[in-house]
């Protein structure tokens, strides 16, 4: 089946974002003392975001994620638990690589309602 027969399963709109001026600080769960990993992010959702850092996450793995989207000021970054649905292969990201959160929980409303306003204000375009 070509990939573009298959059907979107996605139950959100993604937009994407200029990766060079939105980034994301990702820490695993349970925190553990260990740096944050810096990196950026490539598209976003309500139900996710698509990001690339230098050091691969693990499927299945609970990390914490601070979002700060171009136009956004930095105070208002946007905070979420997540977990990690899809990891580049390797082969295909021999560099930094890019993988897929889905948003589980956000520590409070106004982070869930920052991430709406910012994906409802035109900011971003569509993604594929």
């Amino acid at each position: 089946m070509d990939v573009s027969d298959q059907p979107n399963r996605r139950a959100h709109r993604r937009l994407r974002v200029l990766p060079m001026y939105a980034t994301v600080i990702a820490r695993r769960l349970p925190e553990t003392g260990t740096h944050g990993l810096h990196g950026h992010v490539y598209d976003v959702s309500e139900g996710g975001v698509r990001i690339e850092l230098d050091e691969p996450l693990e499927l299945g793995e609970s990390i914490a994620v601070r979002l700060n989207l171009p136009g956004a000021p930095l105070e208002h970054g946007v905070e979420a638990w997540a977990s990690v649905v899809w990891v580049n292969d390797a082969e295909d990201d021999p560099g930094p690589r890019r993988m897929a959160l889905r948003f589980v929980e956000f520590p409070n409303r106004s982070d869930r309602d920052r991430l709406v306003s910012y994906l409802a204000s035109g900011t971003a375009r569509q993604a594929a």
